[in-house]
């Protein structure tokens, strides 16, 4: 399992994180592809969702027998890594959000479906580097109402 190595920076009283290249530690700028090339040492880096393969295989699974409780609670796993502040995969993190609601909604999961939301709302202000004009500007184009 390939897991990028994510570094996080205090800048002033907001936490700010990069991503490092698997082979060089070159520091991926907001502009370069971190799933990409890497330009300095020209590495492929891992695909988003590579190292949780065999999980989102079973999650699938679960989800096309209608073992929608048992899918939430496995996206779930996944997506606390999928977004630790060490090894983190923004791109597998929405997709798996995503594939959480929709299990949640099919399965008539509303408590499980308002945790989510609540750890989401989290993980995007953590995904914004915690700058709370960010994520005010972000919930604004989700939430127009």
């Amino acid at each position: 399992m390939i897991l990028r190595r994510i570094q996080e920076v205090p800048l002033q009283e907001y936490l700010v994180i990069h991503v490092e290249c698997v082979q060089c530690n070159h520091i991926f700028g907001d502009d370069e592809d971190e799933f990409g090339i890497c330009p300095q040492c020209e590495t492929q880096q891992p695909e988003s969702g590579s190292w949780a393969k065999e999980e989102l295989a079973h999650i699938s699974h679960l989800e096309s027998q209608g073992m929608h409780e048992e899918a939430v609670a496995d996206a779930m796993e996944v997506l606390h890594m999928a977004t630790d502040i060490h090894y983190g995969d923004w791109p597998l993190a929405h997709s798996l959000a995503e594939t959480i609601r929709r299990n949640c909604e099919a399965g008539g999961l509303v408590e499980q479906l308002q945790r989510h939301e609540l750890l989401w709302k989290r993980i995007e202000a953590m995904e914004m580097g915690g700058d709370p004009d960010k994520v005010g500007r972000y919930e604004r184009t989700r939430n127009p109402d």
